[in-house]
């Protein structure tokens, strides 16, 4: 019997009259590190899916590394900053999961902006998504695309025009300080997270799309970074609906922003 070649193991392509149905055995995640700092990208899956990328890596300025996932894999990315896992008290100033470099299916501590995953290989069981989210707040800036590169609105989400932190108001901020008495703004958190308000939550009698329309605060995260979620019914946020064998999540993609708190230290 014939060896197959592996990119015909991998992919398998049928196409039926009238239909075209994409069979992926596994995915990439291709994780980008453009932040003139390190970053230390973290992964927590669904209920019933496996832990990627160890749950959690370094990852150090203008390095990428491949995280392999299953072709139904549903959860969540995020970057953490400033980490420090040396010492008994170790952590991250942001994203932080107990202390621990892999955190092993545990969700990062807020804020900080999420790239959420949901995967369906066959796609009549549902469609395939990944959007960005910055409900609970925000502390890197991050692009999500397929590949082979497709930029179009229909599968790129694009990172952020402005830095959220440097915009983020004094009630919003989390600092850390940054030697000689000084403080740096390393996150902004969102209205839901800082206030737990039912209008910024939305619930109770803000539960519906209709009732919960956002506010000042998801406003300005929308201005900073319109392609994400900034509130939980926010109907301007990109989706895409894109399945592909590939993915690549960049943080700062466009490569601003100062090294917040003790990252630079790092």
């Amino acid at each position: 019997m014939a060896v197959l070649p592996l990119v015909f193991l991998c992919i398998l392509a049928l196409v039926l009259p009238g239909e075209s149905v994409l069979s992926v055995v596994g995915v990439t995640f291709h994780v980008n590190n453009k932040c003139p700092f390190p970053v230390w990208p973290a992964a927590a899956p669904n209920s019933g899916h496996p832990v990627i990328g160890d749950g959690g890596f370094f990852l150090p300025p203008g390095q990428s590394k491949r995280v392999m996932a299953p072709a139904t894999w549903n959860g969540r990315i995020w970057g953490r900053t400033g980490c420090d896992f040396t010492g008994a008290n170790g952590g991250c100033l942001t994203g932080d999961c107990g202390g621990h470099l892999a955190c092993n299916g545990s969700i990062g501590a807020p804020p900080a902006t999420l790239v959420e995953v949901n995967l369906h290989e066959d796609q009549s069981k549902g469609s395939s998504s990944y959007d960005v989210s910055v409900v609970d707040g925000y502390n890197l800036p991050v692009a999500v695309w397929t590949r082979p590169a497709n930029r179009s609105s229909k599968c790129f989400i694009a990172g952020c025009a402005k830095d959220m932190n440097a915009l983020c108001p004094p009630e919003l901020q989390v600092r850390s300080g940054g030697g000689k008495g000084k403080t740096t703004v390393v996150a902004c958190r969102s209205a839901r997270l800082a206030f737990g308000l039912d209008a910024f939550c939305c619930r109770g009698a803000y539960g519906t799309a209709e009732t919960c329309r956002g506010s000042v605060y998801s406003r300005m995260f929308k201005d900073a970074c319109p392609g994400y979620y900034s509130y939980a019914y926010d109907q301007a946020a990109v989706a895409p609906r894109c399945y592909a064998p590939e993915y690549v999540v960049t943080f700062c993609p466009s490569r601003w922003g100062a090294a917040p708190g003790r990252v630079a230290q790092l």
